[in-house]
């Protein structure tokens, strides 16, 4: 495996006013598997997959040039401090009430108007793998405490892209980081039709119903019965045609046996390809979006190559604690302290099936 560095763009940064240079990383691995990640965002701009014929393409939405990734937000991009909602962006710990940015209104989504998402990280090679790391200062978007966080990504020989999340922080505060890729295993420009084409799997047997403005209830409902069982494979082009709303923005509850054990959480083929997608996570969650937000019109969104990227062109597996926990006392606990580190592990496994 090697690991290639080159610039990716500059941006001025708009808290210090300074011009910042983002950095790309390129992974190539005897997988086959080729994989590309820039400090901005500290996310993933790129993975190359071969089909079972062995042709290559780009299996994430992406960009050719900085620009996209500033104007389009989420697109590979590490998210926190906080992913997912906050009800109303408010959160109270330890007695102390604290509102965070409210960036969706009413609530808080992904980390705030500015979250970690739109910030340039420091970077450097460590061991074969790339190290992103950043200090999100106390008050950053209403959160209390300084944070230390630090992402570092490894691809392995076998197609494994393992992406390490941690974190310390000299206050009580909520942190759970999730990655933002969206893919398309048929390829990127394949559009809904290919989003269509594949089969999904996930190892939960439990979802959190949400309010109507996507906040959850508090519940866990199983999935037996409802459109929302995946745990047999299901085409998306045959499920999500029944859901009430078309399309999938749902955590489900992971059957897993320990939090911060690796385990399985979800698997995604496309059979005309060969392509499969296995995802592993530490956590107890994992959110399911079939990119419903997409523009629905034509060039709207223009990514690599001038692809149009449009409504259900790509579906997101974010692996994560449950939503807004922060406010749900049933739910397991997100509230990291001194001397309490937050840590997540999570990693995306490709294959190919002749």
């Amino acid at each position: 495996m090697g690991i290639s560095e080159e610039n990716f763009g500059e941006f001025c940064d708009p808290d210090s006013g300074k011009l910042t240079t983002v950095k790309r990383y390129t992974f190539t691995s005897g997988s086959g598997v080729e994989v590309q990640v820039i400090s901005y965002g500290a996310g993933v701009s790129a993975i190359l997959v071969p089909d079972k014929s062995g042709k290559k393409d780009h299996v994430t939405l992406g960009f050719d040039n900085l620009e996209g990734y500033r104007e389009f937000p989420f697109l590979g991009s590490t998210v926190g401090r906080h992913c997912n909602r906050i009800s109303k962006g408010k959160i109270c710990i330890d007695g102390q009430s604290y509102q965070l940015s409210v960036n969706e209104y009413p609530n808080h989504l992904h980390g705030g108007t500015r979250g970690w998402d739109k910030y340039n990280w420091e970077s450097c090679v460590v061991e074969g793998s790339v190290v992103f790391s950043r200090v999100s200062p106390d008050g950053e978007e209403g959160y209390p405490g300084d944070v230390l966080a630090q992402v570092r990504y490894t691809l392995d020989d076998e197609g494994g892209l393992h992406i390490d999340c941690e974190a310390m922080t000299t206050r009580a505060t909520p942190i759970n980081l999730t990655n933002h890729c969206y893919f398309n295993l048929a390829g990127h420009a394949a559009g809904q039709k290919g989003m269509f084409e594949h089969q999904v799997k996930v190892n939960g047997d439990c979802y959190n119903p949400v309010t109507k403005d996507l906040i959850p209830t508090g519940m866990l409902v199983p999935v037996n019965g409802t459109g929302l069982d995946l745990r047999s494979p299901v085409f998306f082009g045959d499920v999500l045609p029944q859901l009430p709303d078309g399309g999938f923005d749902h955590n489900f509850c992971l059957h897993h046996k320990h939090r911060g054990v690796l385990e399985f959480a979800a698997c995604f083929q496309h059979p005309p390809s060969g392509r499969v997608l296995e995802v592993y996570t530490t956590e107890p969650g994992v959110q399911i979006y079939t990119s419903n937000y997409l523009p629905k019109e034509e060039g709207k969104m223009k990514g690599r190559n001038g692809v149009s990227y449009t409504y259900q062109g790509a579906f997101c597996c974010e692996p994560q604690n449950l939503p807004n926990a922060v406010n749900q006392a049933n739910f397991p606990d997100d509230i990291y302290r001194p001397g309490k580190s937050y840590k997540h592990s999570m990693m995306y496994k490709f294959s190919v099936e002749k």
